[in-house]
């Protein structure tokens, strides 16, 4: 038996892993919340959930990795959100327009995030010149707001600048809707994306996983890139699903692969805000229903309020 300890495990992503390395039946599992690694146990597999945890291990060992892949240090250029648009900008691949101050902005609405990462989270959207007064945040930069409908990620593997294996899904509704957790995905193929997201790794020399996001922008009749996120992604069960090459190289489970064409995490539906349900009621039939944590949980964080909105 593998001892396998997860890093920040109460992010929904522990969920998936945990419900596919207990049906392998070669695992041991142990859950840290922290993402510090603990100095007096030793494990086999560590697997960080989080950015926080992806960056403090891999500082603490100078290396990472899990089964046949090796999380490089180059990777870490993805935590600066700036840095990362030069890189994308440099080689060609479609970015928005970005301003780091707030005095060089000339055109709202705009949406807002962090500058890292591995730091607190912030993001939202500035519709008015009173909205930008009222963010008196330093660690947050600005982007014009791209408004077509959804999100485009492809989630990778990949060792020394070259994919190893990938998967694309579009986000067709998200909470919050600007932003947030994916409720219904759709898997997603088309050319351009996985394009792009092969140059940008190459640039970067990127090796380990990653989660590479993106914006139709009807302007430019093109993908516009905004992120990447170099950790395991909230989603990935859909990723497993369509693409079990996923766990062959992370964990050597050996697994069908299976075409699902849309799914919708039922948890999320529930966490939800009533006002978003008609919008996701239509995509419940003839989608597989997935969930990134027990149900119990999901109507007890309802119940009390903790809903995604």
């Amino acid at each position: 038996m593998k001892t396998v300890l997860f890093l920040q495990s109460n992010r929904e992503q522990t969920y998936t892993f945990a419900k596919f390395l207990r049906r392998a039946k070669t695992f041991e599992l142990y859950f840290d919340k922290t993402s510090k690694y603990p100095k007096d146990k030793k494990f086999d597999v560590v697997i960080p959930c989080g950015a926080a945890s992806t960056s403090l291990y891999f500082m603490a060992n100078g290396s990472m990795k899990i089964g046949q892949m090796d999380f490089a240090e180059e990777n870490f250029i993805t935590f600066d959100k700036i840095k990362t648009l030069e890189v994308v900008n440099r080689i060609g691949v479609p970015i928005p327009r970005t301003f780091t101050n707030k005095k060089d902005i000339d055109i709202l609405p705009v949406f807002f995030k962090s500058l890292r990462e591995d730091t607190y989270r912030e993001r939202g959207i500035a519709r008015t010149a009173r909205d930008l007064i009222d963010i008196k945040s330093k660690t947050v930069f600005y982007q014009e707001l791209i408004t077509t409908p959804g999100t485009y990620s492809v989630g990778y593997l990949a060792d020394k600048g070259k994919i190893m294996t990938a998967f694309a899904q579009k986000e067709v509704i998200s909470v919050p809707y600007h932003g947030g957790s994916a409720v219904v995905l759709e898997k997603w193929d088309d050319p351009r994306l996985f394009e792009y997201t092969e140059r940008i790794v190459k640039e970067i020399g990127y090796s380990g996983w990653g989660l590479a996001e993106y914006k139709y922008c009807d302007k430019r009749d093109d993908y516009v890139f905004m992120e990447i996120n170099a950790k395991f992604w909230a989603s990935i069960e859909f990723t497993f699903l369509n693409n079990p090459l996923f766990l062959k190289l992370l964990f050597d489970i050996d697994a069908k692969q299976k075409d699902i064409k849309k799914a919708v995490f039922i948890n999320r539906v529930i966490q939800s805000d009533l006002s978003v349900f008609p919008k996701i009621y239509p995509h419940l039939w003839g989608s597989k229903w997935l969930k990134t944590e027990p149900i119990s949980h999901a109507i007890k964080e309802r119940l009390q309020n903790k809903r995604k909105n």
